[in-house]
């Protein structure tokens, strides 16, 4: 990393962020004559990752904003008046100019440019930590987000919209709206979807929940924060620039003069070392000129170069030091793999949640046909009755049972609808807009592994438990964190000072005669108890993160046994439920074998009694199919490809039926 400033013509740079970045003074060298009104000094500072290279001079933006900026203008005017009183001479007026125009443009948007660009690749390494294959990392978006007003306008009473009982609308709906023929035509039409409606897909939803459902775009945007923390903490290891510009006008400044103006610049490069203190080489410049017009006085300029050094030797060494950075970097890591068994889960709430759709679709479907079979047995018994072969009383027990099953469809179809409408809302999608869900039924094979091997499966790959494994071991640094807080503060500092007191012959500093010293500071541990409780406090920490773990990896094994009792119990009942669906339909064809000896009764819980078992067959489909995702999740086998499809494992074949069955 470099920096290549000419000092009176402008400076300029860009800085690219790298890890571990090391500042050492490679060469301070000054070039122009005693005398010379335009001085040169370059500094050159190396690093091992970062570069600086030239964006553009900003000797060329100075000149460019002094003619359109007010600001520049309005700073500059005073050093141009009070140089140009009784000839004074003027090296560090462009020096100084220069600068401003550096604060006043700033450094901000280049290096939030470079933030967007080094939040990107962190993910992107990151993510290459986990397995092969479908790992999606995602991106600052920068369009998605506000810009700011650096002087907003805060409005600390804000509306309230809450009005009278009085002047809220309400209408009642009229008698013959509320007629019964009104009633089931308003019903029958929310059943029937509208002509602009658009079939989706399980594949559709997947692929638009991942671009618009909140709680996709927020682990998302969990896992950039993650990745800005790191970047802040590899920052404080970056050659860090200052400046700090000073004016005045008054009486005081300078003994010597009853009034005066002075203009006092601090710029400077901080580097925090890796292992430990810091090094900071500054350059300061002073001008300080009379304001009484009699004075022949030329002013007072002088400038000074300083060098600190500071490097602790026991409190403070060594990784303490990194903490901040290795702590971030390990975050970074749990927040990648959090965000990967995010889109896991994800997957699979998605699907569950389609799947539950078409279950209730499939449940309609049923109720539908038994709302059919209900009307067949109450068109006969009202036969019977007219023809005087069967009781009145038949006859109302059909129609009874004919309402029971329309009332029954019309809530199925409003829990569906309601169901979609949440549907669409989970995966970023308007309530308004129209949809018409296409059955689906997916299927996966039946896993054969057994518990034990199913335990060790997700103790080995699952991303939660080795998070919870690694922030163990983070409470274990704590306590050597904690053990390095009551060693004693040895610190080894040093310090370099060299000044040009004639800044009117331009800037010539004599390092032969700098004045230099260094020394060591050791501060005793007399009073170490905030550290001691420090110390307690992270051992029983460490000690709860041991029980909470081990807590963790029982819940995980229990979760992962119960998945696999649950595929077994999904298959048993779906054995069940597929019998029970052909004793219904054998009942209900024994029943039109054989009419005269049936009674009412017998052919309503017959119509009643198959479409509980289909219900229950469908039910048992659907359960088998989700016990089987949430085992592979469970297990830490579940992969999911960038696409946002399940990846299949070997020997795993994955098929789906489209429609009905």
């Amino acid at each position: 990393m470099g920096v290549d400033g000419d000092w009176g013509h402008g400076i300029g740079f860009v800085r690219k962020f790298g890890s571990d970045s090391q500042m050492s003074f490679s060469q301070i060298n000054h070039s122009g004559k005693v005398g010379s009104s335009d001085p040169l000094i370059r500094i050159r500072m190396a690093s091992g990752s970062s570069d600086f290279s030239r964006l553009e001079d900003l000797s060329t933006a100075s000149d460019r904003l002094q003619g359109s900026n007010p600001t520049i203008q309005g700073l500059q005017r005073p050093l141009n008046t009070f140089s140009g009183m009784n000839g004074m001479h003027r090296p560090l007026n462009g020096f100084l100019t220069s600068l401003t125009t550096f604060i006043l443009l700033g450094c901000g948007s280049q290096q939030l440019k470079e933030t967007s660009l080094r939040t990107d690749d962190l993910l992107r390494e990151r993510n290459s930590a986990l397995a092969d294959g479908g790992r999606t990392a995602p991106e600052l978006e920068l369009d998605l987000y506000p810009e700011g007003d650096p002087f907003p306008e805060a409005i600390e009473t804000p509306d309230t919209t809450d009005p009278e009982a009085t002047d809220l609308p309400f209408e009642a709906r009229s008698e013959a709206d509320s007629e019964a023929e009104a009633v089931i035509a308003r019903i029958r039409l929310l059943a029937v979807a509208p002509d602009d409606a658009r079939p989706l897909t399980l594949d559709e939803a997947l692929d638009f929940a991942r671009v618009n459902a909140v709680e996709y775009t927020g682990a998302e945007q969990s896992y950039l924060l993650a990745a800005l923390s790191v970047i802040t903490a590899e920052y404080l290891f970056q050659p860090s620039f200052f400046n700090e510009t000073k004016f005045e006008i008054g009486k005081g400044i300078n003994p010597r003069y009853d009034a005066a103006f002075r203009a006092v610049n601090d710029f400077g490069v901080r580097q925090r070392l890796p292992y430990g203190g810091e090094v900071t080489a500054r350059f300061l410049a002073d001008i300080t000129q009379s304001l009484d017009s009699a004075s022949t006085d030329d002013g007072v300029q002088s400038a000074t170069f300083v060098l600190d050094g500071r490097v602790p030797l026991l409190q403070g060494a060594g990784l303490a030091a990194r903490e901040s950075l290795v702590q971030s970097r390990r975050s970074l890591v749990y927040a990648a793999r959090s965000f990967e068994a995010f889109r896991r889960d994800f997957h699979v709430a998605i699907v569950t949640d389609y799947l539950d759709l078409v279950l209730q679709l499939d449940a309609i479907a049923n109720a539908q046909r038994g709302v059919e079979l209900n009307r067949q047995v109450e068109e006969r018994e009202v036969a019977l009755v007219s023809a005087g072969r069967q009781d009145p009383f038949q006859a109302d027990l059909a129609r009874q049972a004919t309402l029971f099953a329309v009332d029954g469809l019309a809530s199925q179809q409003e829990a569906f609808r309601l169901s979609l409408d949440r549907f669409k809302v989970r995966i970023g999608m308007t309530p308004e807009e129209s949809v018409v869900i296409v059955p689906i039924e997916i299927q996966l094979p039946v896993p054969d592994q057994s518990q034990d091997e199913a335990v060790r499966h997700a103790f080995e790959f699952r991303l939660d438990l080795q998070t919870a494994r690694d922030r163990l071991e983070d409470f274990r640094r704590q306590i050597d964190l904690a053990e390095n807080g009551m060693l004693p503060a040895l610190d080894l500092v040093a310090n370099v000072r060299t000044n040009d007191p004639q800044l009117t012959d331009g800037v010539n500093f004599d390092f032969s005669s700098a004045l230099y010293s260094a020394g060591i500071n050791l501060s005793l541990p007399l009073d170490r108890m905030d550290e001691s409780v420090a110390l307690r406090e992270s051992q029983i920490r460490y000690a709860q993160g041991e029980r909470q773990y081990q807590r963790t990896l029982d819940d995980a094994a229990v979760q992962v046994r119960r998945d696999r009792r649950e595929i077994d119990l999904a298959q048993f009942s779906l054995l069940l439920q597929e019998r029970n669906v052909d004793i219904a339909r054998n009942r209900i064809a024994a029943i039109d074998a054989a009419p005269d000896r049936a009674t009412a009764r017998d052919r309503t819980d017959a119509v009643s009694g198959l479409r509980d078992a289909e219900d229950g067959r469908d039910r048992s489909r659907r359960n088998l199919q989700v016990s089987i995702l949430d085992y592979l999740r469970s297990t830490g086998l579940l992969r999911i490809g960038t696409n946002g499809r399940l990846m299949p494992l070997p020997n795993m074949p994955v098929g789906e039926v489209i429609g009905n069955r």
